[in-house]
């Protein structure tokens, strides 16, 4: 060990204490705030010209400091450290630019669904995330956007401090920090909701070429995206404008034709009759490429949209106008009228991979007329399911199958056609999206996927999927400054103490 003699010896022990001690905070400080690269710098230079000017105050006392077997052995255990520290640091950069993750939470709530890594996927390119938050919940926002980075390298993360440059927060148009702005080669799009569906949506948004837009008709008593009453399908609008889809209304007896930047046609439970021209305007688009969804409930009154039954005929397609019976998989009360889908198409992209119950409130079956059309929905077989066809039995609801009248199962609820590069999807009922059912997140899901496949977002399909619920854990501060004391001081104090206790018995065994 290096004695210091003379009066001010203790003075450059003192010193000495203190500069290995400036050490440690030097660490400490590059550890926990690394991004104060100034402060870090200053007290790195300055822990540096401590030991400088201890060196040259006493050369002869660390020369021959540095002459002992001591000393030699000190650096051959510095050196062995070292070594041992650039081995750690050089693997911990593979694994950095390498990560591999395991999530063991029940709903996977730490790690990304598989419709967002399909997104992340058909990026190519970098893309930018710029972070715009107090220092205080940077850590918090960097968890959600370091999950992307984790599986999309290409994916640069930056952080801006909105306390310190608020300008550039007003600049970008952010009103609510934090907020992660999104740019994807000169598209940029602010998410101020942090979470995985509206992020993954932004990923969407700044990807894309153009927006799709979607044209709902009306004027014919179909469902009204603007009422916020149980029997309107506001609940659907907001879903729609969350996938960032533009939804326009489309009024065929204002207009002869379908405006060319329609991406789909929706046509959502149309009860009344329409004209020849808007017929002939349907036909036109859907020949030309168009892409048609129709979802109409069965009529018993016989006078609903029988000019659309024509037209799905001609696509090949024969709408019963029954109502479907399930005895076994239905909503319980419903006396099989509510019933829940009994299989799904397991290959079609709408319902690939698809969990969960979708059910249809009084139902139509279809038939095919041409062998291009696939089901991708369909009932139990007969007799646990028919269609029921009888009035007087359905006003009763004393329901039992006929032989002759109705039809028996199995029975397709909805169905599916590509001619050409016109997709048609259609199902047997609407009121299934309808606002009374917005707590049954799969009826939901399973009209977005129908949407996301006819408009070739495939990608987004099934994103909506609700989040399953967890139980996170919740600390309180006593409990945090337990585990951040036990954890960063205590446990490494004693391996320090029974290294130096090792240490001292090697050398006096």
């Amino acid at each position: 060990m290096v004695k210091h003699k003379g009066p001010r010896g203790w003075v450059i022990t003192l010193f000495c204490v203190l500069n290995f001690l400036l050490y440690l905070v030097v660490i400490g400080m590059w550890i926990s705030i690394p991004e104060e690269t100034k402060l870090n710098l200053f007290t790195t230079i300055t822990s540096l010209a401590m030991t400088s000017g201890l060196l040259l105050i006493n050369k002869e006392a660390f020369s021959s400091f540095y002459q002992s077997h001591f000393f030699k052995k000190l650096m051959s255990s510095l050196v062995s450290i070292c070594l041992i520290f650039i081995i750690l640091g050089f693997l911990n950069f593979l694994s950095f630019k390498n990560p591999i993750v395991w999530d063991v939470t029940k709903g996977k709530i730490n790690s990304l669904t598989d419709q967002t890594k399909s997104v992340l996927s058909d990026i190519e390119g970098d893309v930018s995330f710029r972070i715009f938050s107090l220092k205080k919940h940077y850590q918090l926002v960097y968890a959600l956007a370091d999950l992307y980075r984790l599986e999309k390298k290409n994916i640069k993360i930056s952080f801006v401090d909105a306390e310190l440059e608020p300008q550039l927060v007003r600049k970008v148009g952010i009103t609510k920090v934090p907020a992660i702005e999104v740019s994807y080669r000169g598209k940029t799009k602010v998410v101020s909701n942090l979470n995985e569906l509206e992020l993954t949506n932004a990923l969407v948004k700044v990807s894309r070429s153009s927006e799709p837009t979607l044209y709902f008709i009306k004027g014919h008593g179909e469902l009204d995206l603007f009422s916020y009453e149980n029997e309107g399908a506001s609940h659907l609008s907001s879903l729609l404008k969350a996938q960032t889809m533009e939804v326009r209304f489309l009024n065929l007896r204002e207009k002869a034709q379908v405006p060319r930047d329609a991406k789909a046609v929706i046509l959502l439970g149309s009860k009344e009759g329409f004209f020849p021209n808007e017929i002939k305007a349907l036909k036109d688009y859907q020949k030309a490429g168009g892409d048609l969804i129709f979802a109409l409930d069965p009529d018993f009154n016989g006078q609903g949209p029988t000019d659309l039954y024509e037209l799905l005929s001609d696509l090949g397609i024969h709408m019963r106008n029954d109502l479907v019976i399930d005895q076994i998989k239905h909503v319980n009360g419903s006396q099989g009228s509510v019933p829940v889908i009994h299989h799904l198409d397991p290959k079609h992209p709408i319902t690939k991979d698809f969990k969960g119950d979708v059910f249809f409130p009084l139902v139509q079956s279809m038939e095919f007329q041409d062998k291009e059309w696939q089901e991708i929905a369909r009932s139990n077989r007969f007799p646990a399911a028919w269609g029921e066809t009888s009035r007087k039995e359905l006003t009763s609801m004393k329901l039992s199958f006929t032989q002759g009248e109705d039809h028996q199962g199995p029975l397709v609820y909805a169905a599916t056609k590509e001619e050409g590069d016109s997709k048609v999807v259609v199902i047997g009922n609407s009121t299934f999206i309808s606002n009374t059912y917005k707590k049954f997140p799969k009826n939901f899901q399973f009209f977005l996927n129908a949407i996301s496949w006819v408009v070739e977002e495939e990608r987004l399909i099934t994103l909506n999927s609700p989040v399953l619920e967890d139980k996170p854990v919740f600390m309180s501060q006593n409990q945090i400054g337990v585990i951040f004391y036990f954890s960063i001081i205590f446990c490494p104090l004693v391996l320090v103490i029974m290294a130096f206790l090792f240490y001292r018995r090697r050398n006096h065994g």
